[in-house]
């Protein structure tokens, strides 16, 4: 497995356990280590996705394809987490 594989995966990976933290215990992801942790790999897998699609230019492998769908899956539940918050805290 080469290296950038390797470090898509392991971004995909973390993407996916914030999706299985804020299934199972969304208590934890809303603290400040979890905004960290989340921001972090958010902000890490679209820099990575943004750089290799300008290296590579219109030609970008599949876990560059699996990376860049995490990180924007990841994004939609960070604004479904706030519209989900805003909701119930409007709530009488």
């Amino acid at each position: 497995m080469t290296p950038r594989r390797t470090i898509n995966f392991t971004i995909c990976s973390i993407h996916l356990g914030i999706f299985i933290i804020w299934l199972i215990a969304w208590e934890q992801l809303f603290t400040k280590t979890g905004y960290i942790i989340w921001g972090s790999s958010v902000l890490l897998g679209a820099a990575i996705f943004i750089l290799r699609l300008r290296q590579s230019g219109k030609s970008i492998g599949n876990s560059d394809r699996l990376l860049g769908l995490a990180t924007i899956l990841s994004i939609l539940l960070a604004v479904i987490s706030v519209f989900i918050g805003y909701t119930v805290a409007s709530m009488p």
